[in-house]
C-alpha cells in the first residue's frame, strides 16, 4: 500500500511540475502588452479569460496546463482517499491497561496524593524542606 501511496503522490508531483512548467510557458508566450498581474487567473480554473489573455500563441500550452493541473488534483483526491481507507484497513491496536502500571495513581486516590506547588505569599515562611 505504501508503495502505491508513493507512486500517486510521484505522479501528483511530476504533474504539479508539468502545470508549472506550462505556466510559465504560457506567460511567456503572451503578447508584450498584457502584465504578469493579469495571470492571476492561473489558478483559479478561469481558463477562458487565460485563453483570451494569453492568445493563440499559448493554445497548445493551455490544453497542457489544463489537463496538468486536472490530473495534479486527481492524484491528490485519489491519495487522500487512498491513505484514509489504508488507514481504516488497519487493524485495531491493541490497548493496554495502564490502572496496573505503578506509575499511574488512580482517579480516587489523586486527589489525596496530588502535591501541587502553591505560589508564595509575601512575608509567608516557606514550608518546604
Amino acid at each position: 500500500m505504501n508503495v502505491l501511496l508513493g507512486v500517486i503522490a510521484l505522479f501528483a508531483i511530476l504533474s504539479l511540475v508539468a502545470a508549472a512548467i506550462q505556466a510559465a510557458a504560457i506567460v511567456r508566450l503572451a503578447p508584450a502588452g498584457e502584465k504578469l498581474g493579469s495571470f492571476m487567473f492561473l489558478g483559479w480554473w478561469k481558463f477562458g479569460q487565460l485563453e483570451a489573455k494569453a492568445g493563440p500563441a499559448a493554445a497548445q500550452n493551455l490544453n497542457i496546463y489544463k489537463r496538468a493541473v486536472i490530473a495534479f488534483l486527481v492524484f491528490v483526491v485519489l491519495g487522500i482517499t487512498l491513505s484514509g481507507w489504508a488507514i481504516n484497513q488497519r487493524p485495531a491496536a491493541t490497548t493496554v491497561s495502564l490502572i496496573n502500571d505503578p506509575r499511574v495513581i488512580p482517579a480516587d486516590f489523586a486527589f489525596n496524593t496530588d502535591l501541587r506547588r502553591v505560589a508564595t505569599m509575601p512575608g509567608a515562611p516557606i514550608l518546604e524542606s
